[in-house]
């Protein structure tokens, strides 16, 4: 895999930090398209989008870093180094959603119809994201005989080199990207608002948390759970909450 996309003299940009803002934008630019047709203000995507980036980058690095803190320990500054991976999804796609909501309650937005509109170009944001972690290296998966084991042999991977691993990061882009299909294919049948969030949501937490159990750079710190898969848990039971509880709760 290659963690540098491009070196010249000073100037590096990383792979994992082109894919996280190649996600950005093409899932603030999916959101918008969906706000149009959704009759919403498809100029608020933009905000809400930074909203979430702040807080999704903020809870994903700070949760990464209480449980390694030993590699801030040694170098401090690291912990404001995201380009080199060093993230927990779950972490982040909690605060993530809470700033998102935040920013809705402020605006006085309907809040189940943008949870609707944002689902695709999260899936599609995701996908990118899970591109960037499998050329950096990060979300690596356990050592496994395959034909399609990665190997990584850059010394500035963030997973172990010269051993051939389960691509886990590949099979979490490939749920994004399955879940993107899916939601878009099913969308034109739910007339209630959020509930295809909550298919979005109740899919993607399912297939990560299976996906989780090939990963090597994450322990069960939960009993016989890993952070990712405890928020897993807590991803399907609010996809269950928007797509079952009637819209009308939510409004007020």
């Amino acid at each position: 895999m290659h963690p540098v996309l491009i070196e010249i003299g000073p100037f590096t940009i990383y792979s994992f930090g082109f894919f996280l803002a190649s996600a950005f934008l093409l899932g603030i630019a999916w959101t918008m398209r969906e706000a149009r047709l959704r009759n919403l203000d498809e100029r608020l995507a933009l905000d809400i989008g930074f909203y979430v980036l702040v807080g999704g980058l903020l809870g994903a690095r700070i949760s990464f870093a209480v449980f390694n803190p030993h590699l801030f320990f040694s170098d401090p500054w690291s912990l404001f180094k995201l380009w080199t991976g060093g993230l927990i999804f779950m972490g982040g796609a909690f605060t993530a959603a809470m700033s998102m909501v935040f920013f809705l309650r402020l605006k006085k937005q309907p809040i189940l119809a943008w949870l609707d509109a944002a689902a695709p170009g999260a899936a599609l944001g995701l996908f990118l994201g899970w591109l960037g972690c499998l050329a950096s290296g990060c979300g690596y998966g356990m050592p496994a005989e395959l034909l399609w084991s990665i190997t990584f042999t850059h010394p500035h991977a963030a997973g172990p080199l010269f051993t051939p691993l389960h691509p886990t990061q590949a099979y979490h882009a490939l749920a994004a990207l399955a879940c993107f299909v899916f939601i878009l294919s099913i969308k034109g049948n739910f007339h209630v608002q959020g509930r295809l969030a909550g298919a979005f949501l109740i899919m993607y937490s399912l297939l990560g948390m299976l996906i989780d159990h090939l990963r090597a750079d994450i322990q069960a710190e939960l009993y016989f759970l890993s952070l990712n898969q405890a928020g897993g848990v807590a991803g399907v039971v609010a996809g269950l909450v928007l797509f079952y509880v009637p819209a009308k709760t939510w409004k007020g």
